[in-house]
């Protein structure tokens, strides 16, 4: 059944239309406020640390940032920012296009999970405790080990098969370990921009305009 989800619109401002930002920031969406043409800010309403699925902090997330500041003063004050990494500002310039063509701060979208699958794909899924601990009480401790699952580093994650999609992906895009699943497969955030980019790159949906080719 598809879900509908709200979610934020991604705008670029010059630094001297700062209030622009705010407003829209507060309205729901995400801007990138530019201070200088080489220095970005991402700025979002504070995200819900009740909500693990809160998109706000996974467009930070996305960007590899954990940590937040909250802006003190001005226009943007009480709004959450991080800096835009070097390596990221094509990134968020490509939200930005991508959002060119909505309207307004935020926008509805459907989300079939079942037959997109696109997070299924290319994704590094590592194992907690309480995953092995699932897999255990649930009868398949072999979930754990490989070969559906293997070291790296100091990690344990799920081994991929040849093509990059998940061994416990079937080929009608359903999940096969569905009641046992690791959390991050649990936590991963519906209408995220890590799930926008995966349906783009694995399935050419894109929600909004397409790339340039």
């Amino acid at each position: 059944m598809a879900k509908k989800v709200v979610r934020p619109i991604a705008r670029s401002y010059q630094a001297r239309f700062v209030e622009e930002a705010s407003r829209h920031v507060r309205a729901g969406g995400h801007a990138v406020v530019w201070d200088t043409p080489l220095s970005a800010r991402l700025v979002v309403r504070v995200p819900d640390g009740e909500n693990p699925q809160d998109l706000g902090y996974w467009s930070m997330l996305d960007l590899g940032k954990t940590r937040y500041a909250v802006v003190r003063g001005g226009p943007l004050e009480g709004l959450a920012f991080v800096r835009v990494p070097a390596d990221c500002r094509e990134i968020v310039k490509r939200r930005v296009e991508r959002d060119s063509v909505h309207r307004g701060p935020v926008h509805a979208v459907h989300f079939d999970c079942v037959t997109c699958a696109a997070c299924c794909r290319d994704n590094n899924v590592v194992l907690g405790d309480d995953d092995l601990e699932r897999f255990s009480e649930g009868g398949r401790p072999e979930l754990g080990k490989l070969p559906y699952a293997k070291r790296a580093g100091d990690r344990m994650v799920l081994v991929l098969r040849r093509d990059r999609s998940c061994k416990h992906l079937s080929p009608e895009r359903r999940c096969g370990v569905y009641p046992l699943r690791p959390d991050a497969c649990r936590s991963f955030p519906v209408a995220s921009e890590c799930c926008l980019f995966a349906r783009e790159k694995e399935l050419g949906m894109v929600d909004g305009l397409e790339a340039a080719t």
